[in-house]
C-alpha cells in the first residue's frame, strides 16, 4: 500500500498513539494523530483520511460520540472507522458497530493483526 494512504488515529494515550503510529508508517502509512475526540473530528474535516483508527474511552467525548459526529457528516460518512478499545462486551460492540464503524479491535491487541484488518477494510 503506497504512502498516499492516511489514517487518522485519534486516542487520548500518547503511549498508544506513538505506538500504533510507529506501526503503521512502518507498514507504509502516512499517520495523522489526535489526543481527543474534538481534536480529532477538527483533524478529519481538515484532512479526509481513508481510514480512522478510533478509541472509545475518552474525556470529554467518547469514540461512539466522535464516530456520530463522522457519519452524521456528509463530508466524512464515508471514511471508514476500526474501533480500538478496552471495551470488550458484545453489547459495545454491537453499539459501535451500529453506528457505523467497520472494524472493532479489542485492547490488548496484535499490531500486525490490526495492520491487516486496516488494509482490508480499506479495501472494501
Amino acid at each position: 500500500m503506497a504512502t498516499d494512504t492516511t489514517i487518522l488515529v485519534i486516542d487520548d494515550d500518547e503511549s498508544m498513539l506513538e505506538i500504533i503510529k510507529s506501526s503503521l508508517n512502518k507498514s507504509g502509512f502516512n499517520t495523522i494523530t489526535a489526543v481527543s475526540g474534538q481534536e480529532g473530528l477538527q483533524i478529519a474535516a481538515q484532512t479526509k483520511p481513508d481510514a480512522i483508527i478510533l478509541d472509545w474511552m475518552m474525556p470529554e467525548m467518547d469514540g461512539n460520540e466522535v464516530l456520530k459526529n463522522l457519519k452524521n457528516n456528509n463530508d466524512l460518512k464515508s471514511i471508514p472507522v476500526m474501533m480500538l478499545t478496552a471495551k470488550d462486551e458484545i453489547n459495545n460492540i454491537s453499539e459501535s458497530l451500529t453506528l457505523g464503524a467497520k472494524e472493532y479491535i479489542v485492547k490488548p491487541f496484535d499490531l500486525e493483526n490490526m495492520v491487516l484488518r486496516l488494509r482490508n477494510m480499506i479495501a472494501r
